[in-house]
């Protein structure tokens, strides 16, 4: 990789089974330039194909660092290598198997970082749908609602493939995990928002391949609004309550009082006629209209109450 006294990148990546696409994303990383200096930190979640050979290959070749571990899913994996990693790189970011990283992603993230005086800064972007041999691509809508707190709680608009972040939004989300976390980013996300600054940008930085076996995948139209809401009645809105339930415990002696408070009205309306207050007078929102009116709907009959379910993040074997 390209070594030089500039800006320090460490790129943390988590594999698992990813023979068919892995390399074209890790020779992508080979090309992102820009002038940075980076360190490419992989671990294997115990996969079962050609992977480990595929990684051994690129450890020798180009200086990649690799790690072979047990399988123990997507977010633990992830945590893994953020808990890891030292404190004196710049800038962070997190990286999946299967896509593929387009040249100007670290100076991008750097111009918006450089409009910025410090604290715990978290860049995203908007994602960028691309077919499963990348000959088609869609970008998807900007946020236009704002990212802060009040949608994180209830939305995760920051894929971990688009996130680059700083060193103080590591420190604070290092040694975190637990089970109650419903995905890496999202936990992510929540601090950023919480305690930070979202930087979002409106030009995708990465192709995030669609091929019918992403860990989690994304859409967007009628199709998109219904597999959403398809999700909460499976009980993705319990797990996501959980989850910000987990997050204000863990926090709670540093999230702001206006933080806590709405956190702890939304957890807290147990019975019907307390959530139906909360669903038309609470602050949570989503991006769109039609998926904050579905999430009112579905708040008022339950969908949002916090209580343990089946740990998301484990791949099959």
């Amino acid at each position: 990789m390209v070594q030089n006294d500039k800006k320090r990148v460490l790129i943390l990546l988590s594999a698992y089974n990813g023979e068919k696409y892995l390399r074209e994303q890790l020779d992508s990383l080979l090309e992102l330039g820009g002038g940075f200096s980076y360190t490419v930190r992989i671990r294997d979640d115990g996969s079962g194909d050609g992977t480990r050979a595929i990684l051994s290959e690129y450890a020798k070749r180009c200086g990649f660092e690799v790690l072979f571990g047990e399988n123990i899913g997507y977010n633990a994996s992830f945590f893994s290598l953020i808990d890891g990693a030292e404190e004196d790189f710049d800038y962070y970011a997190l990286c999946d198997q299967d896509d593929v990283w387009l040249p100007g992603k670290f100076v991008r993230a750097a111009e918006f970082f450089g409009r910025e005086e410090g604290g715990p800064l978290l860049y995203s972007g908007v994602l960028c749908l691309a077919s499963e041999d990348l000959s088609e691509s869609r970008v998807l809508p900007y946020p236009k609602r704002g990212v802060g707190f009040y949608n994180a709680m209830i939305q995760n608009v920051c894929s971990g493939h688009t996130m680059v972040f700083n060193a103080p939004l590591l420190r604070l989300i290092k040694g975190t995990f637990c089970e109650e976390i419903l995905s890496y980013d999202h936990w992510i996300l929540l601090a950023a928002a919480a305690f930070g600054k979202v930087l979002y940008d409106d030009v995708p930085q990465v192709l995030y391949r669609q091929h019918g076996k992403n860990a989690v995948g994304a859409s967007c139209g009628g199709k998109g609004a219904a597999k959403k809401l398809g999700y909460l009645r499976a009980g993705r809105g319990r797990a996501m309550a959980l989850q910000l339930q987990a997050f204000c415990t863990r926090f709670r002696d540093r999230l702001k009082e206006e933080y806590l408070r709405e956190a702890e009205r939304f957890l807290g309306a147990s019975g019907f006629c307390r959530r139906v207050k909360y669903a038309f007078r609470g602050k949570a929102y989503r991006q769109s209209r039609a998926e904050t009116f579905a999430f009112r709907f579905l708040f008022a009959l339950g969908a949002y109450r916090a209580r343990p379910s089946r740990s998301p993040g484990k791949e099959k074997e």
